[in-house]
């Protein structure tokens, strides 16, 4: 391997960092005025739980805003089966992420506003995650150009953004901070 191809990754390393650093600034002086100020040592539904959450933060902080959007949804459903299971509702061990989001705004887990949030950030998963033909209007396409006429990248931040204020909201509830039932 020659000198020049050995620091051309470094090279593309010092350029993203130019280019993105502010960006990436901006997103973590967000996220820790957001953030509140708990013990994050214990996660309800586990390690994973813990690995989900700390990836979907770190992503956003980076930019990757779809993978905030896999990742953050990942940790809700993780936390809330497990809570679930934890009171017993073994009924829902297996249960998809709108199953488990209805059954806790009926359990009094989250608020109508968290679920209109949590859902709003489930569809735009699902039109991520799984195919949508041309010109559907949850593509981010269709949302971008048709909808909002803005740049699909600004579109994914404020999802991520939604999502990931969403997800540090729960950390100042009981929903996340007090033993389960």
């Amino acid at each position: 391997m020659s000198e020049h191809s050995e620091q051309q990754p470094d090279l593309w390393l010092e350029r993203e960092d130019a280019l993105c650093r502010p960006g990436r600034l901006e997103r973590l002086r967000w996220a820790t005025e957001t953030m509140p100020q708990v013990d994050l040592h214990l996660f309800r539904g586990g390690l994973l739980s813990k690995y989900l959450f700390e990836e979907a933060r770190y992503c956003f902080v980076y930019g990757q805003f779809l993978a905030t959007i896999v990742l953050g949804l990942a940790f809700i459903e993780h936390t809330l089966a497990s809570l679930f299971y934890g009171a017993g509702r073994n009924d829902l061990e297996r249960a998809n992420l709108a199953a488990l989001l209805t059954e806790a705004v009926n359990s009094g887990w989250l608020s109508h506003e968290e679920y209109a949030k949590l859902d709003n950030s489930r569809n735009i998963r699902n039109s991520v995650a799984h195919f949508r033909p041309p010109l559907h209007p949850e593509r981010i396409e269709y949302r971008a150009f048709i909808e909002t006429e803005s740049h699909p990248y600004q579109i994914l931040e404020s999802d991520a953004r939604d999502l990931m204020e969403v997800v540090f909201s729960l950390f100042s509830t009981s929903l996340l901070s007090a033993p389960s039932n």
